[in-house]
């Protein structure tokens, strides 16, 4: 079963709908914006674990995890801490796919821009990508096997990743649900994939938009946040993080790190740029 909050069925689509107004700053992190979404979807949740059996066993998940953290994840968690507390009792837990297994640093312009600009990209590009990463890595089933599952995600554009998911815990899972935020017709995301795109920059597109965001709001830093402030050009990257307090900066030099992705020679400049705002932070 599929459940979502908006369904796009036309493109062009209408960018004022209320649930874009805040998705692109979810998808940073944003933590009330995360809590807004799992607000939302954690009703459709609970009725759907209510029309079960009661002997039924579930299990919370979303997008697994090799790095940081998206969105989606901070959403699920959510979402799993609003139904424990609804539901005192039920055999409910929350299991992040997680696996040992990390991707290289980039290297090149090349290789950051097809994973920065996946959104942008067509199907069998995203399906490409998705075969390159979620089907080939390894994880720890164990927790699944034979429960029903709920997978949260923020965005179903052309249905890679669904079928990423139905590979891997398929055969493994009694049921499985997807909760979706933003569901696309399967021909309009066909059509017209970078759809995504025009999504995510539908808020926050400017570097001023952005600093200015990152600085009043509250956040933790996703993979999503991290590449958009990776894919500015140094001096750029140099005065939003100066536009930051302290602790932002260092939180910001630590998730670059724990992403792992920029450390080839290619972000040399960029990740200096990190690392010296961050001891700026410490000394200051």
């Amino acid at each position: 079963m599929l459940s979502a909050l908006h369904t796009i069925r036309d493109y062009p689509f209408d960018p004022g709908e209320p649930v874009f107004a805040r998705y692109p700053a979810m998808k940073f992190g944003d933590r009330a914006s995360v809590r807004h979404f799992a607000g939302m979807l954690a009703p459709i949740a609970l009725r759907r674990i209510a029309e079960a059996p009661p002997d039924r066993d579930w299990v919370l998940t979303s997008p697994p995890q090799r790095g940081l953290r998206c969105g989606a994840n901070f959403v699920c968690d959510e979402v799993h801490a609003i139904l424990a507390e609804a539901l005192p009792g039920r055999r409910l837990a929350l299991d992040p796919l997680r696996t040992a297994q990390t991707a290289p640093p980039f290297e090149t312009e090349a290789e950051f821009r097809c994973y920065n600009d996946y959104s942008r990209q067509d199907v069998e590009t995203r399906r490409l990508f998705r075969m390159g990463g979620d089907e080939t890595y390894t994880y720890d089933l164990s927790n699944f096997a034979g429960r029903c599952c709920i997978f949260l995600n923020d965005i179903n554009v052309t249905g890679t990743q669904l079928e990423s998911m139905e590979t891997i815990l398929g055969s493994v899972v009694a049921s499985l649900d997807f909760l979706l935020i933003v569901n696309v017709d399967p021909k309009i995301g066909r059509a017209f994939p970078f759809l995504e795109s025009e999504i995510n920059l539908s808020k926050l597109s400017g570097l001023d938009e952005l600093a200015c965001h990152l600085r009043d709001g509250e956040f933790r830093c996703t993979g999503k946040l991290i590449s958009r402030l990776m894919s500015h050009e140094a001096g750029e990257i140099e005065g939003l993080l100066a536009a930051l307090d302290a602790e932002k900066r260092r939180a910001i030099h630590r998730a670059v790190l724990e992403e792992g992705l920029y450390g080839g020679a290619f972000f040399a400049p960029k990740m200096g740029v990190v690392a010296r705002a961050a001891r700026a932070a410490r000394t200051g």
